[in-house]
C-alpha cells in the first residue's frame, strides 16, 4: 500500500542540529549551571560534542537521547527528585535560548506544501519533549502542516521503541505501513522498525551514510528529497 502519512524526526531532519543545539548546551551549562569552562568541556564531550567537528558525535546522547538520559549522564550522583528537578530547569530554561539559536535546515514551507498537495499527513516525533518541539515548529512557522506532534513525554517510552508511530497512526488513522518515519540517526530507524513503519535516513544530521543507510529502507540527502522518493514508489 502506499505511503500516505510522514513522521518526522525534529534536529538534525528539520533543524539544524549543531548550530542550533551546541550553542544552546554551552550557553545553559554556563549562565543557567553556572559550570566553569574546563567542566563545561567535560560535559559536553561525554553528551557526545566532538571539538574537531564542532557537532555531535552520531549515536550520542546529545544526537537521539532525550533530557531524562542526558541529565541521568551529567549528574549520576543526584536521587530521582533532584534529577527531575535538572530536567525541568533545563526543559523550561533553554526556551528563550532557542529562539536565539533556533535554525532551520531549509526554508521548509515548500517542502510541506509539496507533500499536502501530494495527500500526505505530517507529524513531527521527537525525543525532545512537546512543548519545545512545539514552540520550535511555531518559531519557524510550520506548526499548522502537522496533525501530531509527539515529544518524549508524549509516550510511555519513547524513541525507538515504535510508540510514537503507533501515537501518530492512532492521531492520523493510519496503518503503520502506511507511515514513513524520517530522520537522521539510528534511533530513527529502529521506531521505523519497530512501529512496523516504512524507513527513511537523511545525511543532514551527524550520521553519515555509513553510520545510517544499512538501517533504512531509502536513504536521501536531506527532506526536500522525499516528494520525489514518494513519486518513484507510487
Amino acid at each position: 500500500m502506499a505511503i500516505k502519512g510522514i513522521l518526522f524526526d525534529k534536529d538534525g531532519t528539520l533543524i539544524e542540529v549543531n548550530g542550533t543545539w551546541v550553542p544552546i548546551y554551552k550557553k545553559m551549562l554556563a549562565d543557567i549551571f553556572k559550570a566553569q569552562p574546563d567542566r563545561i568541556a567535560e560535559l559536553m564531550d561525554i553528551a557526545g560534542y566532538d571539538v574537531a567537528t564542532d557537532g555531535f558525535r552520531a549515536g550520542s546522547i546529545f544526537a537521539g537521547g532525550t533530557t531524562e538520559q542526558l541529565v541521568q549522564l551529567w549528574w549520576p550522583e543526584l536521587d530521582a527528585a533532584g534529577q527531575r528537578a535538572k530536567v525541568h530547569l533545563i526543559n523550561r530554561d533553554y526556551a528563550s535560548l532557542a529562539r536565539t539559536f533556533l535554525k532551520p535546515l531549509m526554508d521548509l514551507v515548500p517542502v510541506f506544501d509539496e507533500l499536502h498537495a501530494l495527500g500526505m499527513k505530517l507529524g513531527v516525533a521527537t525525543n525532545d519533549i512537546h512543548a519545545s518541539a512545539t514552540n520550535h515548529m511555531q518559531q519557524l512557522g510550520v506548526h499548522d502542516y502537522f496533525v501530531e506532534i509527539i515529544g518524549a513525554d508524549s509516550v510511555a517510552v519513547p524513541k525507538p521503541s515504535g510508540q510514537m508511530i503507533a501515537r501518530f497512526c492512532e492521531v492520523s488513522g493510519l496503518a503503520p505501513h502506511e507511515v514513513a518515519m524520517v530522520g537522521d540517526n539510528s534511533h530513527d530507524m529502529e521506531e521505523a522498525r519497530a512501529g512496523g513503519a516504512m524507513a527513511i535516513a537523511v545525511l543532514t544530521g551527524n550520521a553519515s551514510h555509513g553510520d545510517i543507510a544499512h538501517l533504512a529502507d531509502h536513504t536521501l540527502a536531506s527532506v526536500a528529497d522525499i516528494a520525489n522518493l514518494l513519486r518513484e514508489l507510487a
